[in-house]
């Protein structure tokens, strides 16, 4: 294990209902508040544990320093090169049939993270996103 410190940026979405829909939120947080390292994508967190009582969020992909994304559909920490022919994470295809050989993180969370997406289940009681006055 090495002695850096790691910092995750939490990319927070509302999610497709509630009070939060279409609104997004970063904030960052220590390792040491909490330790996403062994988490999956789908997997659901308390919001008590990084700050937001009676709140649960789910995780949705993230990315590693590099910029690799994180795709669901390949297990385990690893970085891999996946040929992947249709539009999704990490590809855009210019042309119809296209296919292309992309690297990509797998779907558990590592200390190479530092981008973690998680989308909001559950509301709590207080303000997650404050809308701008005008």
């Amino acid at each position: 294990m090495s002695s850096r410190n790691v910092v995750y940026k939490l990319n927070i979405s509302g999610g497709n209902s509630g009070p939060g829909k279409g609104l997004s939120k970063t904030i960052q947080i220590d390792e040491k508040k909490f330790r996403f390292a062994g988490m999956k994508i789908g997997d659901v967190i308390k919001g008590e544990l990084i700050g937001f009582p009676n709140y649960e969020f789910e995780i949705t992909g993230g990315s590693d320093s590099s910029g690799f994304p994180m795709r669901k559909d390949v297990h385990g920490p690893v970085k891999k090169k996946i040929l992947v022919s249709k539009r999704g994470i990490g590809y855009r295809p210019k042309r119809k049939g296209q296919k292309k050989r992309k690297t990509v993180r797998g779907n558990e969370i590592t200390t190479d993270m530092t981008q973690i997406n998680l989308k909001v289940i559950k509301y709590g009681e207080a303000e997650l996103f404050k809308k701008e006055q005008e």
